[in-house]
């Protein structure tokens, strides 16, 4: 009968000499223990052929067919296309865009495709659409990327259009001036004609007194202010517009030293009236 300490010699001897079949030799210590290595490092991914830029290999597969528009609604196309073929094996198909001379891609889709979904972006702010000239390249498992189909112009309207502000009309007027003066006092009548073919709105009618003793005291049918020589006359607040061919007539009472000439420079809203 063989003693604990001879039958523990034994077992070590023969998970040595196992260990010795199984693990290699670069990986065991010089004492003998059995060194597990880990994992490896992954070998570095293949690239995908439907990428641009992809390496490309072999023969270019044949070009697709022209694309045909199924249907746009909004910003979204839907197109189809007869598919190319390739000893290789088709990887994919891409439809792209053309424009200024780049090319683009707008999506891709699987080896069997042989139509599918995409948007386009929106036409820039004010602008009625755009176009798109759209075609689909074939690429095989090996990269190699067929010559392009035929293209189709897809049109994608905007979906928000500004209408531009009209410019607004000029106004034309015809002002008559009469001032009765008598011993440094004076009343004069204004009448304001909108010449114009659109209405004249919130009016304001401005002048110059050509003698700086003039000045108005008090008026009517309007709101009366004088600065230096400048006599505003600005609209009521029950009658702030005037309608084409229409005439409105204001006056003031008002006193001047010297010559009581008539007024120069007839504004309104600051648009040039021809004095009558």
């Amino acid at each position: 009968m063989r003693s604990k300490t001879g039958m523990g010699a034994w077992v070590t001897a023969v998970l040595l000499a196992v260990a010795a079949l199984v693990v290699p030799a670069a990986a065991r210590t010089e004492a003998g223990a059995a060194v597990v290595a880990l994992t490896t490092a992954p070998p570095p991914p293949t690239p995908i052929p439907c990428e641009p830029g992809t390496p490309s290999a072999g023969t270019p597969p044949t070009a697709p067919g022209t694309p045909e528009i199924v249907h746009v609604l909004l910003n979204a196309v839907s197109l189809r296309w007869a598919p190319a073929t390739d000893e290789d094996g088709i990887a994919c198909y891409r439809v792209q865009e053309t424009r200024d001379g780049v090319t683009s891609v707008k999506a891709t889709f699987g080896p069997n495709a042989t139509g599918g979904d995409l948007t386009l972006r929106w036409p820039p702010s004010g602008v009625a659409f755009e176009d798109h000239e759209l075609h689909v390249v074939a690429v095989d498992t090996e990269g190699a990327v067929s010559p392009a189909s035929g293209s189709v112009t897809v049109r994608i309207y905007n979906d928000v259009i500004t209408t531009p502000s009209p410019s607004p009309r000029p106004i034309t007027c015809r002002v008559t001036y009469r001032s009765f003066g008598f011993n440094g006092t004076m009343s004069s009548n204004i009448s304001i004609t909108n010449t114009g073919a659109a209405p004249v709105h919130d009016w304001r009618l401005t002048f110059l007194f050509t003698d700086s003793g003039q000045m108005v005291l008090s008026g009517w049918s309007a709101t009366w202010s004088q600065t230096g020589s400048e006599v505003t006359a600005a609209a009521p607040s029950w009658g702030s517009d005037i309608a084409p061919g229409q005439t409105v007539y204001i006056g003031f009472n008002g006193y001047y030293s010297g010559v009581n000439s008539n007024p120069v420079q007839w504004r309104l809203n600051g648009a040039p009236c021809t004095p009558a």
